[in-house]
């Protein structure tokens, strides 16, 4: 059986530069590459920031966190970042290890990363 992740946008108030999305299912080798496409096709010319809701993220293996960072890198070129929210225990176990929590913009919700998300816009715009 061919494991699933699904990228789900959500609203994200009125910022059209911050996509606001749902990783739900396992993310791993299988759908890695998938999900990289998912990102791309997306994000809007504009949007400079990502928020990803992982409350609903089952799984991710290693294959899982490299795709992560691919993510990051895309965003990181359009002069954004990648902002993680609602990492289960497992998950920020796993970034904590790895020392991949320092890569990310990590949350504990939705609101508190869209408004960092805001901020750094914002004094990038400055």
């Amino acid at each position: 059986m061919t494991a699933a992740v699904e990228l789900t946008p959500m609203s994200n108030g009125s910022d059209d530069r911050i996509l606001v999305a749902a990783l739900t299912g396992a993310l791993d080798h299988s759908n890695a590459d998938q999900l990289r496409e998912d990102v791309r096709a997306a994000l809007a010319p504009e949007q400079r920031e990502l928020v990803l809701d992982l409350t609903a993220l089952e799984f991710c293996d290693s294959t899982g966190l490299r795709t992560l960072l691919d993510v990051r890198e895309l965003l990181s070129e359009r002069g954004g970042a990648v902002s993680l929210v609602n990492l289960n225990a497992r998950l920020s176990k796993m970034f904590r290890i790895t020392g991949l929590i320092r890569g990310f913009e990590v949350t504990a919700d939705l609101a508190e990363a869209l408004g960092g998300a805001r901020a750094r816009i914002r004094s990038s715009s400055s």
